[in-house]
């Protein structure tokens, strides 16, 4: 696995430049791609009904991405295209999800990294605790050579095609009667954590009680008391409403949540070129869309939070190294399980 891999990286850095060169040109003719689609094309294209599951609330971004992606293809197509969007877990959880478009159930579908990883583990080098500077380190990774590699190499071990990289930023955490401002304050937390060993691994590292849930049944878990506390992004813990049931959030950032656009590549190989084209655009420009929309919104939901009681935390440089030096029994656990040359790749790309 490793040696394909790191082949992989190395041939797309080689060709990056190319597929710079490729997408520019994608760009302008997609351009003239929907202008056609909407006239004798389209008329001549047959209607396709087809399903897009996520796990999120229609106000987030990573909602409203979605049905722009429906709506835009619609539009695209004459309306020979419907994509059906079902949010908020509606036709299954994440991980039902991924399980959904192997078997050609689900068409598309938004999940986040670290739930598609226990079908792909290469994936978890997104999910190392710290791996990543800032937002542009991270989409250096997922939409440059090291992200593209994994790609491909999912699809060809699982059948499963990823056509874009939405987020939901960088998690924080949160909790019912603490103040986290060290890994101390962890200590004995009854913590939900996504159904993912590495997750589970990283609060271990902290001393909390890790408890795998899904995302549908954190609110009620926190409201009940079944946990005392969640990690999620800014944007997820208000659409979900965990502010309601959480008085504090630490602007932690210890780990950026990629939330990969899947689709089933059998239903994929069917589609004439055209079709596939006009979905990889509209991907990619739903993408963009939603990463500049979550991050316009996040400092506004913590004003929002903060005006309504919640105590909202920012962590100082050494603060941030505590936590740093606290996970780091989780690189040394999955350096080998991932893969050296795979971990320098994410690190150093830029």
């Amino acid at each position: 696995m490793q040696v394909t891999l790191s082949n992989q990286i190395s041939l797309l850095g080689g060709l990056l430049r190319h597929a710079r060169t490729a997408t520019a040109m994608l760009a302008v003719g997609g351009l003239a791609l929907t202008g056609t689609l909407t006239g004798a094309l389209a008329q001549e294209m047959p209607d396709m009904q087809l399903k897009f599951g996520h796990p999120y609330n229609e106000s987030h971004p990573l909602a409203k991405g979605a049905q722009m992606f429906a709506d835009t293809v619609a539009e695209k197509s004459g309306g020979k295209v419907k994509i059906e969007v079902f949010p908020n877990s509606t036709i299954g959880s994440s991980r039902d999800l991924v399980e959904s478009i192997q078997i050609g159930v689900v068409d598309f579908a938004l999940v986040p990294t670290t739930n598609v990883a226990s079908f792909y583990p290469p994936l978890d080098i997104f999910y190392l605790p710290f791996l990543f500077r800032d937002s542009a380190h991270a989409y250096a990774v997922s939409d440059g050579p090291v992200g593209q590699a994994l790609f491909a190499d999912m699809l060809a071990k699982t059948g499963i095609r990823t056509i874009g990289m939405y987020e939901s930023g960088f998690r924080t955490i949160t909790t019912a009667k603490t103040k986290v401002e060290s890994p101390d304050d962890m200590k004995g937390i009854k913590f939900r954590v996504v159904n993912n060993p590495l997750n589970v691994a990283t609060f271990k590292a902290l001393g909390a009680n890790p408890t795998p849930m899904a995302l549908s049944e954190v609110f009620t878990g926190l409201q009940q008391g079944t946990v005392d506390g969640q990690d999620n992004p800014v944007g997820n813990v208000k659409a979900f409403g965990f502010d309601k049931v959480q008085d504090f959030i630490t602007l932690s950032n210890h780990q950026w949540a990629g939330i990969m656009f899947l689709a089933d590549d059998k239903m994929w190989q069917q589609l004439p070129a055209d079709i596939q084209a006009l979905f990889q655009e509209t991907a990619t420009m739903t993408q963009d869309w939603e990463r500049t929309e979550l991050n316009s919104v996040e400092a506004q939901y913590l004003e929002e939070m903060a005006a309504n009681g919640m105590t909202v935390t920012r962590l100082t440089p050494e603060q941030t190294q505590a936590f740093q030096t606290a996970m780091e029994p989780v690189w040394d656990e999955y350096r080998e399980k991932i893969g050296e040359e795979l971990i320098n790749s994410a690190v150093e790309a830029k």
